[in-house]
């Protein structure tokens, strides 16, 4: 058995593996069919095993080839990884932060000028993402999750709970932002309801419009118009259209109700079942970037 190996073959091997596709490989790696076929029977030939099996539409993955994919993969985005901080290597260092999306682009955007002005030689990378990080498979230092804060194998530091509360666009009501406190809910029974397709970003833990009218006894107005979207930031987007009248995440809401954006309708609450949660590898805590990053995105819930 061979101990020198195809760089080049391992790699085109992670992609195939990927599309499970001989010709997509080939089209993704602006190479031809055949190249990628013969880079795959070399690295068979220097492993001395078969990677994959014909099946009617593409090809899948043998046992051997199941075990390298685990390994591949990971090796060659490190190696990318490492490329990309040689390229723009500098004086800082570079965070790499998960978050679901609607956190991202609502409250954590926003306020990384702030940590910027304060922390110059400490670069943030934003990768949105739904579900925890696979730390073992992603570079990425650490996730902003909305969770239970029970995760097998990392360390989770609780940052805030959440409040969900209607709100709209003042225009969709009579009352001026000065006198907001007034808004009643009967309002909800005369514009379209804004929803979310809870599961994506927060099931079970968010709260939806039957969730809301059932903790407070309220009446649903017969044949009530709902819209649907797949992210929070989605439906606070559309409220702020004036498209209808959304749950807002109090923490997603930023400053839209400061400056008049959306207006916060009745006092009543939810406090949502998920929470904020700074997660990583235990490791991965020792750095001290870390350690800046997580004591300040804590003081920006406090604000």
């Amino acid at each position: 058995m061979s101990t020198h190996y195809s760089l080049a073959a391992i790699q085109t091997f992670t992609v195939v593996a990927k599309e499970q596709s001989f010709s997509r490989a080939a089209s993704l790696l602006n190479i031809t069919p055949s190249a990628v076929s013969h880079q795959i029977k070399l690295l068979e030939q220097q492993l001395n095993v078969s990677l994959f099996h014909r099946k009617s539409h593409g090809v899948g993955l043998t046992a051997a080839g199941e075990n390298l994919q685990k390994f591949a993969s990971l090796g060659i985005q490190n190696i990318q990884h490492g490329v990309h901080q040689s390229q723009f290597a500098s004086q800082r260092t570079r965070l790499v932060i998960a978050a679901i999306p609607s956190f991202c682009e609502r409250f954590l955007i926003p306020k990384l000028s702030q940590f910027y002005a304060h922390h110059p030689d400490i670069e943030i990378e934003i990768m949105a993402q739904d579900n925890i990080v696979d730390f073992n498979s992603s570079h990425c230092d650490a996730h902003i999750h909305f969770g239970s804060g029970d995760y097998v194998n990392l360390h989770s530091e609780w940052l805030a709970k959440e409040l969900v509360y209607p709100v709209c666009h003042p225009d969709l009501t009579s009352v001026s932002t000065n006198d907001a406190h007034e808004i009643n809910e009967t309002l909800l029974h005369h514009h379209t309801l804004l929803g979310y397709r809870a599961g994506i970003e927060d099931a079970p833990g968010g709260v939806s419009w039957p969730d809301w009218f059932g903790q407070f006894n309220l009446d649903r107005a017969a044949n009530q118009s709902q819209l649907w979207f797949s992210h929070v930031s989605l439906a606070l987007t559309a409220a702020e259209h004036q498209q209808g009248i959304v749950l807002g995440w109090h923490h997603l809401l930023g400053d839209a109700i400061t400056q008049g954006r959306l207006i916060r309708i009745g006092k009543r609450h939810i406090e949502t079942r998920f929470q904020y949660y700074l997660v990583a590898p235990a490791a991965h805590w020792q750095k001290p970037e870390l350690a800046i990053f997580h004591q300040w995105l804590k003081q920006q819930f406090v604000d």
